[in-house]
């Protein structure tokens, strides 16, 4: 096959014109609010909240127009290389179900966030600039999602990174926020690393970015002795290419990096807890639909470029996050921690799926967790603002930690709203029946038992570590979910002021234009709004959207026993689906009990001291001491090194060179003298007795008959003289 006539340009549609239309427009508010945000009206708030509102309406237009129906493709000539053995860059736009589905999910979340932050960062200094801030990072995701080739992704990608960089360190006269952020950018370049060395592999065999092409030259490509063999012209010129699966599992385990950084996987996740030093909003966008969605949706888009033992890989850091972060959530104080923790280890059950041929079922979950997370973060803010508040206003008492699960209790007597909202979402991120998260977990985990089954039929039971490890963090969950709302939710207030002071009246809780975004997100939490049978992922219109099919084609990467395991989840029986959602609800309903039993009869008072216990405690709490491991093994001997070539610089070789001229300038000096009394004086005396023998010697010669009578007779004496003495 022909590469460039693959890559040849494919004209819009208005569909694709619509679709650069919603990419646009946050870039646009963006703009105008960073640079005449304090000149408008309100700081400009409500051109963010309305052109971001337009991007969804345009982006659920889109939806309805594409969704199992079409697939529109635009592209164009980027730019051309001299050169007959490199082909055209292109740029294009590509919709397709996965497409429309993220572009609904981001301007939905970005919306109600961007209206929660309307009371939620009221009276903030920098509100224009928070705004701008939120329509650069929503510009930056849609990128991701619509881009067609690698090469713009990873733009993109990049420019999520620096998006998040800016709202995570939004408080930047807070050396923690500061701290955060830093470290939140640095963390994602190293997975960055491997995600540009992956992309770039990937045009070395392939010579090309666009993801289509890419599909196709793949889909055409055979295996053969073990090694992967395609055959395509490029210019006309023949190109045969072949590969070991060495090969093209390095290149998709680098693509691979890219996801572990920014979707926060083992062992880069220590960047996500830190990252909750932004305003509790932003912590919504991150968490729910954006960022740490990014790498998901990067494995869903190349799915097609991975082999078997990449994906293997990809399933056991999926199910090791998934335990770490649920481990560490049972110990945390902070309300966002605790979130946070949850976050990793959610993201971990996505890649997980993904790892074990789940690929739908990722997808499912990433939908669902972007609805129940981003209402348990939003009510976290509800909480943190009303608890600031409270303390603030009560005299001696802004010492009070608004975030600290401690100082809460028996909130759902004065705050009812916040609490059956936050208890929709917990319900849903537990996995308790009849909600969006059962759905979704209870797909990954039949993905992941029937993967585990083909994958062990060689009689190496291991492999069922995997899901077994998922039905371990459906219980861990439940367990710290429980814990979390016991401690906000019941018991006494434990806050030394009135619990009716986080009230923002007598007869209000909350502002209503805070309200209204939760309010929605956590009734979207309920699984009836996913499925038509709310107990079973198989009537899922997401799944169905999302499947294989489009990607399974002959000759790609996709092993035989990865879809003989997707069509082992779709085959199984009726009885052993029943089992595993049975089995995932009695661990969620057996997580909270347990949670429950544990601090129900616990007073008030060991519940305001409660600090972890033991060694696993300890473990826990310190998220298994991954910074201190980073800091002790990269971040300390690179600081040191750093410190000590320093010193090296101005000790040695700064001392060196500025002493050395000094020395330099003085030798220079003695040189000169030297060269003027010694070397100049030489000569000058050399030419000054050539001129008085010059002189002597002329007076000699004068022409006088008596001068030469007189030499004569002197020179004479001299000789009688010699001969007498000698």
């Amino acid at each position: 096959m022909e590469l460039t006539q693959l890559l040849k340009p494919l004209a819009g549609t208005p569909e694709t014109t619509t679709a650069l239309v919603v990419l646009l427009l946050p870039l646009l508010a963006f703009l105008v609010l960073y640079f005449f945000g304090k000149r408008l009206p309100r700081q400009g708030d409500w051109l963010a909240i309305g052109v971001t509102g337009v991007a969804l309406a345009l982006s659920v237009y889109l939806f309805s127009q594409i969704w199992n129906t079409t697939t529109f493709h635009s592209r164009s000539i980027w730019f051309s290389l001299p050169s007959s053995i490199v082909a055209d860059f292109t740029a294009g736009v590509l919709l397709d179900n996965l497409t429309v589905l993220m572009l609904v999910i981001v301007t939905f979340i970005s919306l109600l966030v961007q209206l929660f932050s309307v009371g939620y960062m009221h009276g903030d200094e920098g509100y224009n600039r928070y705004f701008a801030y939120l329509g650069l990072f929503t510009f930056s995701m849609l990128g991701i999602v619509l881009v067609d080739n690698l090469l713009l992704l990873f733009v993109f990608w990049e420019l999520v990174g620096f998006s998040s960089y800016l709202l995570i360190g939004f408080w930047c006269d807070r050396p923690t926020a500061v701290a955060a952020s830093k470290k939140a950018f640095l963390v994602n370049r190293v997975g960055d690393i491997g995600l540009l060395l992956g992309l770039f592999a990937f045009y070395t065999y392939f010579r090309t970015f666009d993801l289509e092409v890419l599909r196709t030259l793949i889909g055409a490509g055979e295996w053969t002795a073990n090694n992967f063999i395609l055959d395509y012209t490029l210019n006309g010129q023949p190109w045969l290419l072949e590969l070991t699966p060495l090969l093209l599992t390095l290149a998709g385990l680098g693509l691979f990096m890219g996801c572990v950084g920014k979707s926060a996987q083992f062992p880069l996740q220590i960047w996500l807890p830190d990252a909750m030093q932004g305003p509790t909003p932003v912590s919504a966008l991150i968490h729910a639909a954006t960022m740490v969605a990014a790498g998901v949706y990067l494995l869903a888009r190349c799915y097609a470029f991975f082999t078997i033992d990449a994906l293997t890989v990809i399933a056991i850091v999926g199910a090791i996050t998934a335990l770490i972060g649920a481990l560490a959530a049972l110990t945390q104080h902070d309300i966002k921690a605790v979130l946070a923790f949850s976050t990793i280890s959610q993201l971990g059950y996505m890649v997980m799926g993904m790892g074990t041929g789940a690929h739908d079922a990722s997808l499912f979950h990433l939908t669902t967790h972007a609805f129940f997370k981003a209402a348990l973060f939003l009510n976290a803010g509800i909480i943190i603002h009303a608890m600031h508040h409270a303390a603030h206003h009560t005299h001696g008492h802004d010492y009070v930690n608004p975030q600290d699960i401690r100082n809460m209790g028996g909130l759902r007597k004065v705050m009812p709203l916040t609490f059956y909202t936050y208890l929709l979402a917990a319900a849903a991120l537990v996995g308790l029946p009849l909600f969006s998260g059962f759905l979704s977990k209870d797909a990954i985990l039949s993905g992941s038992w029937a993967w585990a089954q083909t994958m062990s039929a060689n009689g190496n039971s291991l492999y069922f570590a995997v899901p077994l490890t998922g039905f371990t963090v459906v219980l861990l969950t439940a367990f710290y979910m429980g814990r979390h709302m016991w401690f906000m939710f019941f018991g006494s207030f434990r806050a030394p002021f009135e619990a009716q002071a986080v009230r923002v009246s007598a007869k209000k809780e909350i502002e209503s234009v805070m309200a209204v975004p939760v309010v929605l997100l956590a009734i979207l939490s309920l699984g009836i709004f996913f499925s038509l049978n709310p107990l079973s992922f198989n009537s899922s219109w997401v799944m169905r959207g999302v499947g294989l099919e489009a990607l399974a084609t002959q000759g790609a990467l996709l092993s035989d026993k990865l879809l003989q395991a997707v069509a082992a989840r779709d085959e199984v029986n009726h009885t052993a689906h029943l089992m595993i959602g049975v089995l995932s609800a009695l661990l969620g309903v057996a997580g909270v009990g347990l949670a429950v039993g544990k601090y129900k009869n616990k007073p008030a008072e060991a519940l305001l001291h409660e600090e972890p216990r033991g060694a696993f405690g300890r473990i826990s709490f310190n998220h298994f001491y991954l910074d201190t491991f980073f800091n002790t093994i990269f971040v300390k001997p690179a600081l040191w090194t750093a410190t000590t070539l320093y010193r090296v610089d101005k000790r040695v070789i700064d001392f060196t060179l500025n002493y050395g001229s000094k020395w330099l300038v003085v030798l220079s000096k003695i040189i000169g003298w030297f060269d003027r009394l010694v070397v100049d004086g030489t000569v000058w005396l050399i030419g000054a007795l050539a001129k008085v023998i010059g002189r002597f010697g002329r007076n000699l010669q004068n022409g006088k008959v008596q001068s030469y009578y007189a030499y004569s007779l002197f020179g004479f004496i001299l000789i009688i003289l010699y001969i007498v003495l000698f």
